[in-house]
C-alpha cells in the first residue's frame, strides 16, 4: 500500500439504465465504440493511465492537473460531436468530475478520500460538462478561458464535509494554457499546504469517511469467522431522478438493520457497504474488499404509486446468483415485499433463526406508508450529517410519529439525532437536548425492548460528561448487541467503555470485532483501540493507533491527549511537545489539575496521569 497525491478523472454516462432497457445490446456496443476511439486515446494522449472500467465508465488518473482538465475537455466536446445527429433518447453523454487529492494505490488500484470526492464531484456536473474541486481551480484558475460557474459547497453522500464545486462548460472554446516549469514548482508547496488542511476536515465517531489503512483491516481479518458473511450493497435508484435515492438507501439500509440482527450470519455495517454507493463495482471486488463471500445488490424504480425492486444474492467464490427475485408492487405492499426479500436471502443461505429472531424479524415497523416515507426521508437527511441535514431528519421524525404514534424505531432514532444535535453543539439548550435524547429512548424502549438503536441512544447520553455513567453505557451497549451481534459501532463503543472501567483486554476484543463488521472503519476506532492498548502498556501499538486516529481527524483532542501521555511514557518528550504545540492551535492549554479523567480504575487513571508528567505536562 501507497499513498501519493494525484489528480483522478471519473466519468459517468447519463442515464445508462435507461439506455440499457431500451437497447441493451446497441448502447453496450456504442459505448465500447466511443471509448475506443474517442475517450482511451485522449486520455493516453495527455499521459494519463486508465485504472479501471466500471460498467457505464471509467476512473483515470494523471500527473497534471492541466492535463486531466484538458483531457476532460476534449473528450466532452468530442462526445458532443458524436452523438449531435443522435436521437435525444439514444444519446450517449458523460458527466466527468476532476479532483487533485490524497490516494492509496494497492494492487494496480486506487482508492481513498480523493477518489470518493471526484466521484461526488461527477454526480454534481451537469449532463456534458465537468465539474472539479476548489484544489484543481486553484491549478489553473488563472489560465483558464472556457466558461466556469461556481456551484458552491455541496453536501454529498458518505463525506462529512462541503465539497466546493466549479462547473466547466467545453462547448465554448478554450484550454487550459499551461505554466512555465519554474512557476509550476513555486507554486508546489502552498498547494501541498493547502491540500493537508482540507484533507483535515473534522468527524466525529461513526460520521467519518471511508479512508484508512488496510493494513489495519488486516489486523482483524480472522478466518475463525465459521458464519456466512453478507455484505448489502445500496440499491441503484433507476426511477429517472435522484430525489427517489432516499427511497432506496431507506430500503438498503432497513434490509440490512434486519439482517444484522440475525445470530447466523456475519453482516457487514451500512458505514462499509455505502462507501460503494455510486461505484459500478465488481461484487467479487466488493466481497474481497470487505471480507465477505455474499453480496447482496439490487435496483429500485417508482413510478407514482408502484414501486420495482430487483434483488440478487450473489456468492461471490462463484461469481453464482444464488436468489434473484423481481417485484412489482403497490407502495401499500413495500413492507411485505421487505419481508419476503429478507426471508428469502435467510433460506438461500440456509440460516436457521432462533425463535426470538423470528419473532423480532416479524414485527413490522409501522403499518402506515405515508409514516414510513417520512422516517426514510429522515434518514436520509441524518446522513449528511450538517446542521440543516439534522434539522430536518427532526422535524421528519417527528412527522412520522405524528402519522403513527407507534413508530417505535423513529421514536429511537429520534433520541439518536438529538445526540448528534448536542455532539456537534448544535442546540442552543445542550442539557435540554441530552434530556430529550435519554426520554426518547426510554420510551423506545419502554414500546419495545428489542430495539438496539433505542440501547444505542442510551448509551450515547451515559458516554457524555453531563450524565456519565460507564456501568448503564455497558449495560446498554450490551443489549444492543445482544439484540443485534453485527452492530459494529456498538462493538467500538463497548470498547472504549471498557477501558475507563480498567479492562482493557475485553475492549481490545470488542474493538477489533467492530473492525471486522466495518472494513471502513473511522477514525474513532483508533482512537478505542490505541486507549486499550495504552492501558496494556503496549505503548508502540497505542501510538500508531492514535497518530492513524490523528491522521484521519486532527481536530479531534483526546487523540492528542492520549498520544502526549503514549509519548511520555516512552520517554519522547520532543515529539509529545510538538502534541501539546497541537492542541494549543485546537484552544486547549491544560495542566494536569485541569486535565479531565473519567476513569473508575485507579490505575488506569494513575498510568494516564504519569504518562502527562514524564511528558512534561505541568501540575499547575
Amino acid at each position: 500500500m501507497q499513498r501519493r497525491l494525484t489528480t483522478i478523472l471519473i466519468a459517468d454516462v447519463v442515464g445508462y439504465s435507461r439506455l440499457m432497457e431500451v437497447d441493451e445490446q446497441g448502447t453496450f456496443e456504442t459505448l465500447q465504440k466511443h471509448l475506443n476511439e474517442a475517450i482511451l486515446p485522449q486520455i493516453a494522449e495527455r499521459g494519463g493511465d486508465v485504472i479501471k472500467h466500471m460498467g457505464d465508465g471509467l476512473l483515470a488518473e494523471f500527473a497534471s492537473v492541466v492535463d486531466a482538465v484538458n483531457c476532460a475537455m476534449a473528450i466532452q466536446r468530442d462526445m458532443a460531436e458524436r452523438v449531435r445527429d443522435v436521437r435525444e433518447d439514444r444519446r450517449i453523454v458523460f458527466r466527468i468530475g476532476v479532483h487533485l487529492g490524497d490516494v492509496i494505490s494497492e494492487d494496480g488500484d486506487i482508492h481513498g478520500d480523493g477518489v470518493n470526492v471526484a466521484a461526488r464531484l461527477e454526480t454534481l456536473a451537469e449532463p456534458g460538462t465537468i465539474a472539479i474541486s476548489r484544489a484543481v481551480l486553484d491549478q489553473v484558475e488563472n489560465r483558464i478561458d472556457v466558461g466556469l460557474r461556481d456551484l458552491g459547497p455541496s453536501h454529498v453522500k458518505n463525506i462529512s464535509r462541503p465539497i466546493h464545486a466549479y462547473l466547466l462548460n467545453p462547448s465554448e472554446p478554450g484550454a487550459v494554457r499551461s505554466m512555465p516549469p519554474r512557476t509550476r514548482r513555486r507554486l508546489v508547496l502552498p498547494v501541498l499546504a493547502v491540500l493537508l488542511l482540507a484533507l483535515g476536515g473534522i468527524a466525529f465517531w461513526q460520521f467519518a469517511p471511508r479512508d484508512q489503512g488496510r493494513a489495519d483491516i488486516a489486523i482483524v481479518r480472522r478466518e475463525a469467522d465459521s458464519l456466512p458473511g453478507l455484505a448489502v450493497l445500496p440499491f441503484e435508484n433507476l426511477s429517472g431522478t435522484s430525489d427517489q435515492d432516499y427511497l432506496a438507501d431507506g430500503i438498503t439500509q432497513d434490509l440490512i438493520t434486519d439482517l444484522a440482527k440475525v445470530s447466523g450470519l456475519i453482516v457487514i455495517s451500512r458505514e462499509s457497504s455505502f462507501t460503494f454507493r455510486d461505484l459500478q463495482s465488481n461484487p467479487t471486488h466488493v466481497a474481497e474488499d470487505l471480507g465477505v463471500r455474499y453480496v447482496v445488490k439490487g435496483s429500485l424504480r417508482r413510478a407514482g404509486n408502484r414501486i420495482r425492486i430487483n434483488a440478487q444474492l450473489i456468492d461471490s467464490e462463484t461469481g453464482a446468483h444464488i436468489w434473484a427475485e423481481r417485484y412489482d408492487r403497490e407502495m401499500e405492499d413495500i413492507f411485505a415485499l421487505q419481508d419476503d426479500v429478507r426471508t428469502r436471502i435467510v433460506a438461500a443461505l440456509q440460516v436457521e433463526l432462533t425463535p426470538e429472531e423470528a419473532e423480532t424479524l416479524a414485527q413490522s415497523l409501522t403499518d402506515n406508508p405515508a409514516a414510513y416515507d417520512a422516517y426514510l426521508r429522515a434518514l436520509q437527511q441524518e446522513s449528511y450529517f450538517t446542521k440543516e441535514g439534522t434539522e430536518a431528519a427532526i422535524r421528519y421524525y417527528h412527522e412520522a410519529l405524528a402519522l403513527d404514534p407507534g413508530f417505535t424505531v423513529a421514536r429511537a432514532r429520534l433520541a439518536t439525532v438529538y445526540t448528534v444535535l448536542a455532539d456537534f453543539n448544535w442546540s442552543p439548550d445542550l442539557q435540554a437536548t441530552l434530556e430529550l435524547a435519554l426520554n426518547l429512548a426510554r420510551e423506545a424502549v419502554a414500546q419495545n425492548a428489542n430495539l438496539p438503536i433505542a440501547h444505542w441512544a442510551m448509551a450515547r447520553v451515559y458516554t457524555r460528561d453531563e450524565y456519565w455513567d460507564t456501568d448503564k453505557a455497558i449495560a446498554s451497549l450490551r443489549r444492543a448487541i445482544e439484540i443485534d451481534p453485527n452492530y459494529a459501532d456498538a462493538y467500538a463503543m463497548l470498547g472504549n467503555t471498557l477501558q475507563f472501567a480498567g479492562r482493557a483486554e475485553e475492549g481490545i476484543e470488542q474493538v477489533e470485532t467492530a473492525m471486522r463488521l466495518n472494513p471502513h472503519f473511522p477514525f474513532w476506532y483508533h482512537f478505542a483501540l490505541g486507549a486499550n492498548q495504552f492501558q496494556l502498556t503496549r505503548y508502540d501499538a497505542a501510538r500508531d493507533s492514535f497518530e492513524n486516529a490523528i491522521a484521519r481527524n486532527p481536530s479531534w483532542r483526546s487523540s492528542h491527549r492520549f498520544l502526549i501521555s503514549t509519548l511520555g511514557h516512552l520517554g519522547e518528550r520532543d515529539d509529545a511537545e510538538w502534541q501539546m504545540e497541537e492542541l494549543r492551535a485546537l484552544g486547549f492549554d491544560a495542566t494536569l489539575s485541569t486535565w479531565p479523567s473519567k476513569y473508575q480504575d485507579e490505575t488506569y487513571r494513575e498510568r494516564f496521569f504519569e504518562g502527562l508528567r514524564k511528558a512534561g505536562i505541568p501540575e499547575n
